[in-house]
């Protein structure tokens, strides 16, 4: 098949090769495709913008669309089973009309239709006319200009297929629109794709039978064009009925389904009535609508919410008393006036975008908004039509704020449940899950809640806990609070130890409908429990072979075991060492400070350390080292005391001889006149007596622990400290004087002895005994001068003598008893003498 302009090509011509003949049919059913796709979009693009844009447009498609049909329908064609010949063109335009026609009515009613019908056939007839009138003009020019040749051009018009066509165009538009009429109001239940396709189908074979008679009646065209007609028309009867039903069902998108349609009271020939009856009807109409519509604003100007209707222009044409109340306005100075001229700071915000979307899909869209200059919640249904908006709306704000309530509180809860460490679940009498958190589903192994939902959680149980946990079930739906500890497997076989506390939860009229309960994983406790015991076990064992005193008590500090030392040291039993009858074994100067000590440590959790004696009944006194501390369980709770008791008999024994020989050394060091010192290795002072205190002006505190080298002259200070470690390496006993400055007194000139001394430790220490010699220093120094004094008395009394002796001598005759004279004097000088070595 091949289509050339103005001719009929045949697709078996011997001299066209079958391979570019298949190529040209192919370029054929496409151009067919196209065209078809093509005037179908137009119409319903053109259509669907008849909101913004009228039906003028598509008026004005349609009148074209027949003047093609009439004057280029039959430029090509293409033979089928090469006797009749088909003309797509021509078909798919003429269809197109048809389909057009009944959109219109469909969807718009019948004084769009009827608009239609009536447009198209008039502009058929004047663009006729007009090009009809141009060919004359053709035909004259050429005749001035000497042109000889046929007078045809685009402009030449075979006014008998028009005229013919024309007329009955009108009578297909009239009768396509009753006989849907007659199908949806006579035939309910007929399937609306018949309808339309009857509708379609009937009308083009009419129009078929009715173009070819008057055209080819008598004539030997007249079989094989019919035919060719209703083989064309028939095919293109079920697409356009196909491709109308579509898009009124699923892409008009104003939510009207054939039972919408079905419902439409129609007169079947409301399309050719009388026009005084339609206006007599317009008037009682619009009577009615005035009576309707004043009971209509009474209803809306009382009712509590607000009811917005806008024009497409976005002007208000109406506003109940509510809606102004809300907007801080009156409906009278709203009315006529652009809404966002009027609510500026309502533009991009939510609801105008809805708005727009409302008007630009033509669906109604309900939606909740916030209003912040107002501080308001509305619940808003917008209703778009062709005329505009109407908005209807509703204070919701306490209705939401009691929502956002309840929301927050129930995201609360669910927050709360969902990071709960423990299991929460609900049951039913069944025992099956109804809600289990995500800590509890992890406790059984579950991944999530629908791999258990419904699941009878006695299939988890251990078979010893069954029955236990189906009592525990039956109490609580009989109203009472159970606890249970028992033991599952999950279900990847991990076994757990679990304590599960369970409650009836009921409905707000009190009728039990689950159980809820709150379980907890108990399984290291458990475990931490049998360890306790068998630690506890061993404890005994070993307490029971110890040679030490062990005792347990609680946490409060009574006592719940003592092993046999303890028994022995006390003497006393095991059972009076229970609860507090341990105190009654301690020696009576002892109990009240221990008592106090232990209740103290107890009050504090601290650890307990003491001293006590223990007196027995036969007054034996046993002193003992006690010490005592908490024992605390995995989750750090203290549970118990345990302690230990040493004898020291025999240490307190030692250090009461170590006090009294250092009474008995103290006595004796401090009876002697001599200050008396022991340093240790590093020239610290130990020991010093009394007479060290008092000579040097100090106190015990001022000496004990340290050097005493700050009190020598600085210029001596390393020869003092040297002294002591020479001591101390050699063991060579050391004296030497030195000079130091007493504090608050004199400069004193002292004698020091050291010695070292090795205890049987090994131990070194370093004694010194300290002589103050500075009267003797002094003495000293006063004999040197009496006795230099004395030596030059002496010479002068020598001189003086061997004068008188001489003189004695000479005068020896002179004087009597001369020898008793010397005699004297010598006992002076003796005892001069002896004086000056004083």
């Amino acid at each position: 098949m091949l289509v050339a302009i103005g001719k009929v090509i045949s697709p078996f011509k011997a001299d066209l090769n079958p391979y570019k003949a298949s190529n040209y049919c192919m370029e054929i059913y496409a151009t067919i495709i196209i065209e078809f796709i093509l005037v179908v979009s137009s119409i319903l693009i053109l259509f669907k913008l008849r909101t913004k844009i009228g039906l003028a447009p598509l008026y004005i498609l349609l009148g074209a669309l027949q003047y093609l049909q009439a004057n280029l329908g039959t430029s090509f064609s293409f033979k089928l089973f090469e006797d009749y010949v088909i003309y797509p063109g021509s078909i798919i335009l003429f269809s197109g009309l048809l389909f057009a026609v009944l959109l219109i009515y469909t969807k718009e009613g019948v004084a769009s239709a009827r608009a239609l019908i009536i447009g198209v056939v008039l502009s058929n007839i004047i663009m006729s006319l007009v090009f009809e009138i141009t060919y004359v003009q053709h035909g004259i020019i050429s005749k001035m200009s000497d042109i000889v040749g046929p007078m045809g051009t685009f402009y030449d018009i075979n006014f008998k297929y028009l005229f013919s066509g024309t007329v009955i165009l009108l009578v297909d538009f009239l009768l396509i629109v009753i006989l849907y009429q007659f199908l949806i109001s006579k035939f309910k239940n007929l399937p609306y794709f018949l309808v339309l396709l009857l509708s379609l189908g009937t009308i083009l074979m009419f129009d078929a039978f009715a173009f070819n008679l008057a055209l080819f009646y008598g004539t030997p065209l007249l079989k094989t064009s019919l035919i060719s007609h209703i083989i064309g028309k028939s095919i293109a009867a079920v697409f356009y009925s196909l491709t109308l039903y579509l898009y009124i069902r699923y892409l008009d998108g104003e939510k009207e389904t054939t039972s919408f349609i079905a419902k439409q009271e129609r007169d079947i020939f409301s399309i050719i009535k009388y026009r005084k009856q339609f206006e007599n009807l317009k008037i009682e109409k619009a009577k009615v609508e005035k009576k309707l519509t004043s009971r209509l604003e009474t209803t809306l100007h009382n009712i509590s919410d607000g009811f917005v209707s806008l024009d497409t222009n976005w002007c208000y044409t109406y506003l109940n008393k509510k809606a102004a109340e809300f907007m801080g306005k009156t409906p009278e100075s709203l009315i006529g006036k652009h809404i966002w001229t009027e609510f500026p700071d309502g533009v991009n915000r939510s609801f105008y975008k809805i708005y727009h979307e409302a008007v630009e899909t033509q669906k109604t869209i309900y939606f909740e908004d916030y209003y912040e200059p107002m501080d308001k919640w509305f619940e808003n249904r917008v209703y778009p039509s062709s005329e505009g908006l109407t908005i209807y709306f509703t204070d919701i704000t306490e209705q939401k704020k009691a929502e956002i309530t309840v929301k927050e509180s129930e995201n609360h809860v669910r927050t709360i449940l969902e990071t709960e460490p423990e299991c929460i679940k609900q049951l039913n009498r069944k025992g099956e899950l109804l809600y289990m958190n995500p800590a509890g589903l992890e406790m059984i192994e579950a991944e999530n809640f629908e791999m258990v939902d419904g699941l009878s959680v006695l299939n988890l149980v251990n078979s010893e806990y069954k029955e236990s946990f189906k009592k525990q079930i039956e109490d609580v739906f009989q109203g009472e609070s159970s606890k249970l500890i028992f033991e599952l497997t999950g279900l990847k076989g991990t076994k757990r130890w679990m304590e599960t506390h369970a409650v009836p939860f009921k409905n707000t009229k009190g009728k039990i409908i689950s159980l809820l309960a709150v379980t907890r994983d108990i399984t290291e406790q458990r475990k931490a429990e049998e360890q306790i015991v068998k630690n506890e076990k061993l404890f005994r064992d070993l307490a029971s072979n110890v040679p030490v005193a062990i005792f347990q008590t609680d946490s409060l500090g009574s006592c719940n075991y003592v092993n046999e030392e303890w028994v022995k040291y006390a003497g006393r039993p095991f059972e009076e060492a229970l609860g507090y009858g341990w105190i009654n074994a301690i020696h009576p100067d002892d109990r009240e400070r221990v008592t106090k000590e232990w209740k103290q440590s107890v009050e504090t959790e601290n650890e307990f350390v003491s001293e006590l004696r223990f007196l027995d009944k036969e007054n034996k006194i046993t002193w003992l080292s006690a010490r005592a501390v908490g024992v605390h369980d995995n989750q750090n709770n203290l549970y118990s005391y345990i302690g230990m008791a040493l004898d020291i008999t025999e240490l307190k024994n030692a250090e009461e001889q170590l006090v009294a020989s250092k009474r008995y050394l103290d006595n004796i060091i401090n009876n002697i006149g001599d200050p008396v010192f022991v340093k240790d290795q590093n020239s610290k002072f130990l020991i010093a007596n009394d007479a060290f205190y008092k000579f040097f002006n100090r106190t015990e505190e001022d000496i004990i622990g340290k050097t005493f080298a700050e009190d020598v002259p600085e210029e001596k200070r390393e020869r003092y400290l040297k002294a002591d470690k020479q001591v101390i390496s050699t063991g060579r006993e050391y004296a030497d004087e030195i000079e130091l400055k007493i504090k608050g007194g004199e400069s004193r000139v002292i004698l020091t002895k050291k010695t070292r001394f090795v205890d049987e430790k090994g131990n070194i220490f370093l004694i010194g005994v300290i002589r103050d010699i500075t009267n003797r220093k002094k003495a000293a120094i006063e004999l040197e001068k009496h006795k230099n004094n004395l030596e030059e008395l002496v010479e002068k009394r020598t001189a003086e003598v061997n004068a008188k002796n001489t003189e004695l001598q000479r005068m020896n005759k002179l004087f009597v008893g001369r020898e008793l004279k010397m005699k004297e004097l010598k006992n002076i000088i003796k005892e001069l003498q002896k004086k000056d070595e004083n």
